[in-house]
């Protein structure tokens, strides 16, 4: 059965949507070393390079199991110590802060010679919405100005969408990011929550449909950012 890397705190409906289109699910653990907003989030733990999958240390530790791949590092705290496995793989490219990648994850890049684009932002992988090997989404305008002369086929949001970040069990003050709400799951775009609630003019629903792809959204709900979904190996 495919495997998916989850956030524990996605809502039941959510979960259900996944397993009814054949998925087992991996739920990561709270990491207390985090703080609340993140310390289960996918993008945080998990970063997957072709058809390999390394974990972050506490996260290999807990799933023990040998198909996936030990990073160099643990993640605690608060920025840049959290973005460690944070980095964004579009086709052939790796965007991130290279300053801070994890050891291995870098050398896995650089093995499988991705080509590397250095930026300031190190939460790439959350400020980015994945679509296909040329087509994302942001709403990050220094994240765009950075990648703007490159091939890749960019949609940017004139404005902030109102995502959601879990605080324990209540919404925090703090604002999510578009990565860790909409996220490419095989011929499917999964959006956690209700793409009208952020989606100003239909602007993200044509740019997908555009695209050939099935949206799985869930009507009513607000839209909280998990830090994306992993598909497992």
């Amino acid at each position: 059965m495919k495997e998916l890397f989850i956030d524990n705190r996605m809502r039941d409906i959510e979960k259900n949507k996944l397993r009814e289109l054949g998925y087992k699910l991996i739920e990561i653990p709270t990491n207390k070393n985090l703080y609340p907003e993140i310390s289960s989030h996918v993008d945080i733990h998990v970063c997957k390079i072709e058809n390999q999958i390394i974990l972050e240390n506490s996260l290999f530790n807990y799933l023990n199991s040998s198909i996936y791949i030990r990073g160099n590092s643990s993640v605690y705290g608060k920025y840049p110590e959290d973005i460690k496995y944070n980095v964004c793989i579009i086709g052939n490219k790796a965007i991130h802060n290279f300053k801070y990648t994890d050891k291995t994850v870098l050398e896995k890049l650089k093995e499988k010679n991705f080509e590397l684009i250095n930026v300031n932002q190190g939460y790439t992988k959350c400020s980015i919405a994945v679509i296909n090997e040329n087509s994302i989404i942001i709403s990050d305008k220094g994240l765009y100005n950075s990648l703007k002369n490159t091939d890749l086929n960019i949609l940017l949001l004139d404005y902030v969408p109102n995502i959601k970040l879990i605080n324990n069990d209540e919404y925090s003050n703090k604002n999510g990011f578009i990565g860790g709400v909409i996220t490419r799951i095989d011929d499917y775009v999964f959006v956690s929550g209700d793409l009208k609630l952020i989606d100003k003019n239909d602007m993200i629903r044509n740019f997908i449909v555009s695209e050939n792809l099935e949206l799985i959204e869930s009507e009513g709900l607000d839209v909280i950012d998990y830090g994306g979904i992993v598909n497992g190996i």
